[in-house]
């Protein structure tokens, strides 16, 4: 039923830098004196130039998939082809187009990613990645030019100290403001999120939020429910997070057709969830006290666009 294209849930947000550094950690190689500034990513014996960016007089638009993937394997792409510091910009989709500007599209390669990816845990330590995944699973279209502006400014050496403490520089400011962001994502949908039981005693949960949060949202159920097969879908990126019991969960993407039939084996609830969802709707309604209601607080505390999932909103 559930597509082949599967990422494994450590793939890009594991806990543990690579060479020993730790969450938290900075370390700017950059800076040593002899070093070059054009970096050489983790694993790569060495660079190559490549025939992009003749004419240096129009901009170069680097097109490339809105996925981590995608956006880390554009940054790769810029430092092969020697386009540092010319200009150069990352855009997801092709939706907003320039009349003077030369267009590059840029397919997502894993290990080119992987590789960029090690580089900046290893240099800038585990607190920086991890505010840059979070701000690569924001929404909003600058993500991808400030995050390689931040790598670019950090690579280069000029920044002093932890890499995302430079807020004075506009592109950081930015990340750290879309990190922040998406973290706050984040909490919401761990406090919102409502699992159901359905036919073969899975549990499955549905959301919809504004940040592509899935794969932060997965570590925090497989530690609480090791035991338990669970599915989570982000119906509106037409994706899901997997955890068999006792297993590491992975992601995949999904098609029409398998969004649509999970969605329906999601109505298949067990008999006894159904009587348990009234129980807790019940138990909701009994705890309000018609005199202290105040409709707008709780639109602020639990915004209405996160109740279609909730059981305690769901009509009987």
């Amino acid at each position: 039923m559930i597509g082949t294209s599967a990422t494994m849930g450590s793939s890009w947000y594991s806990r543990k830098a690579p060479g020993g550094a730790q969450r938290g950690e900075t370390e700017n190689r950059g800076e040593k004196r002899g070093e070059p500034k054009s970096p050489v990513w983790e694993g790569d014996d060495g660079l190559t130039e490549s025939d992009v960016g003749e004419n240096e007089m129009e901009e170069l638009i680097l097109i490339c998939e809105d996925s981590v993937e995608g956006i880390l394997t554009a940054i790769y792409r810029i430092y092969e082809w020697k386009l540092c510091g010319k200009r150069v910009k990352i855009q997801t989709g092709a939706s907003d187009l320039c009349l003077f500007a030369q267009y590059r599209e840029v397919m997502p390669d894993a290990e080119c990613a992987a590789k960029v990816a090690r580089t900046l845990r290893r240099r800038f330590g585990e607190q920086a990645w991890e505010a840059i995944s979070y701000a690569l699973a924001s929404e909003e279209a600058d993500k991808s030019q400030a995050v390689y502006e931040t790598v670019a400014a950090g690579l280069s050496g000029r920044i002093r100290g932890p890499l995302l403490q430079a807020l004075a520089e506009p592109c950081i400011h930015r990340v750290f403001a879309l990190s922040r962001s998406v973290h706050r994502v984040r909490e919401r949908v761990l406090q919102f999120l409502r699992f159901q039981e359905i036919t073969g005693g899975i549990l499955y949960g549905e959301i919809a939020p504004d940040a592509d949060v899935l794969a932060f949202v997965m570590p925090h159920f497989a530690d609480r429910f090791p035991l338990e097969n669970f599915v989570i879908l982000d119906e509106r990126r037409a994706a899901a997070g997997i955890h068999p019991a006792g297993k590491t969960w992975f992601l995949t993407k999904l098609s029409k057709q398998e969004l649509d039939t999970l969605q329906q084996a999601g109505q298949q609830k067990d008999e006894n969830e159904q009587e348990i969802a009234v129980l807790f709707q019940s138990f909701c309604r009994s705890l309000s006290i018609l005199e202290r209601q105040n409709q707008p607080l709780q639109q602020q505390l639990v915004p209405l666009k996160y109740r279609m999932h909730m059981t305690e909103f769901q009509k009987k």
